[in-house]
């Protein structure tokens, strides 16, 4: 008997505690002439499965690795250029020519450089065969071994040396097989894309690592975006960013954690490559963070602005309910101008105030709430 009343005031016990743990709503016991009186108008939630947050200031960059000036390797005169501001080029596609005196005195340095070293291959060769038949010395054959080397190794230095000014393997080794001087070094795009600049004219004389043309690939662009520190925090890589002027989509690549103590907001970098050629390098967009509001444990709901009361940190809602009317809390997951969209422990059903909360909000906090 002791054991079943124990086991009877544990139970009794146990929901009284959970009861306790639960915060009841605070009903407004308002009657339907006072509502009047107080001009409330009534409306319904709507169920969001994502939304956008209010509109932010986005400026379209171009990612560095996306862009090459092209400079040419040695002195000399532009004679051709094929290509100007706004041409499309591929990678490897010539697209002019530059005549360089140093260019000859560089192919004469590799031509004796490859005549010693053929020179000195033979001699190797002989000297072998001599060492071998006991002839001469291996002092000897090693000083022709050395010799060899040493010549392999200018020859190596001339070979590099014109292929940094400008010429192909095939034509390095087209040089030392017919004894032909090229007379120029064509120049060269170095990526596809699109020619944003001219910095020469045919006829111009230019030093080495002068630029000639600058070249950019717009895809991907970047979208340097200006946001709100505490909403930044609340953004992940592959968050979607939408344009809705020009009906683009991009997605967040990361959060710089460098913030404006003036504005208190960060910039947001996000990718955008589908519809990247609708938009300019240096435009300013406005844009819109896409957020998915069906996480959490309570449903995401669309509501007018005017719709939730704030108090300090706190934001409430006002449902009609049998009793009188509910206040409820809301947490706001993203901001418009003239729509919120929150989460809040409620059916879905229920009409909430969407006139007359200010007068609403004063009936509750005259009752005491906070």
């Amino acid at each position: 008997m002791k054991k079943m009343l124990l086991a009877l005031f544990t139970v009794c016990l146990s929901f009284t505690t959970q009861a306790a743990n639960v915060l009841p709503l605070t009903i407004l016991p308002l009657t339907a002439a006072q509502l009047k009186q107080m001009q409330v108008q009534w409306g319904l939630l709507q169920v969001q499965t994502s939304g956008r947050s209010a509109s932010y200031p986005a400026e379209v960059v171009l990612p560095p690795a996306q862009m090459r000036v092209v400079t040419v390797a040695q002195a000399g005169l532009i004679t051709q250029l094929n290509v100007s501001v706004g041409d499309t080029v591929r990678q490897g596609q010539i697209i002019g020519q530059l005549n360089s005196p140093d260019l000859v005195t560089l192919q004469s340095g590799y031509l004796q450089s490859e005549t010693q070293a053929r020179l000195h291959a033979q001699a190797l060769k002989r000297d072998e065969e001599l060492f071998r038949d006991g002839i001469i010395s291996q002092r000897r054959m090693q000083e022709t071994q050395s010799a060899y080397e040493t010549s392999q190794a200018l020859l190596n230095e001339h070979r590099q040396t014109l292929k940094l000014a400008g010429l192909s393997e095939s034509q390095v080794r087209q040089l030392a097989q017919k004894r032909s001087m090229h007379n120029g070094i064509p120049i060269i795009a170095p990526m596809a894309g699109q020619v944003m600049a001219q910095h020469q004219q045919v006829g111009a004389r230019v030093d080495m690592a002068m630029p000639i043309v600058t070249i950019s690939n717009p895809k991907p662009l970047w979208l340097m975006i200006q946001v709100p520190i505490d909403q930044a925090l609340a953004l992940k890589p592959g968050t979607a960013v939408a344009l809705p002027k020009q009906g683009l989509q991009a997605k967040v690549d990361t959060i710089l954690r460098q913030l404006n103590k003036n504005s208190q907001t960060t910039q947001v970098r996000a990718s955008i490559t589908q519809g990247a050629e609708q938009l300019s390098v240096g435009q300013l967009v406005d844009v819109a963070l896409v957020e998915n509001t069906t996480q959490g444990t309570n449903a995401s709901f669309a509501v007018p602005r005017n719709a939730v009361a704030r108090q300090g940190e706190k934001a409430v809602i006002f449902t009609r309910q049998a009793r009188g009317i509910a206040v409820v809390p809301v947490k706001i997951i993203l901001e418009q101008a003239q729509q919120l969209t929150i989460q809040a422990d409620v059916r879905g059903d229920e009409p909430i105030a969407v006139h007359g909360v200010a007068a609403l909000k004063g009936h509750w906090l005259g009752m005491g709430g906070e």
